[in-house]
């Protein structure tokens, strides 16, 4: 397990929350491995999480870059990886 496995499961726990709650789903439907766009997750809802991460991490993020990653795992990767730089 790397240095950025804590930062990874903190930033994977809080896009689970944030998805769950924007896009009206149990929160046990949003899991690391679960496809974005299968979710419901649309455009306004990626802006709007990424504006949230960004005010949690201290990050700055395209919010189409949501969009690049199939899974919430990939994008929390992503995350994890700016916070760590």
């Amino acid at each position: 397990m790397t240095s950025a496995a804590p930062e990874f499961a903190k930033v994977v726990q809080f896009l689970r929350e944030r998805i769950a709650k924007r896009i009206d789903i149990p929160l046990e439907t949003v899991t690391e491995n679960a496809v974005l766009v299968d979710l419901g997750l649309q455009s306004i809802d990626a802006v709007l999480v990424c504006g949230e991460v960004e005010d949690e991490f201290g990050i700055e993020l395209d919010p189409s870059s949501i969009f690049d990653h199939e899974t919430l795992g990939g994008f929390a990767r992503e995350i994890a990886g700016l916070v760590a730089a």
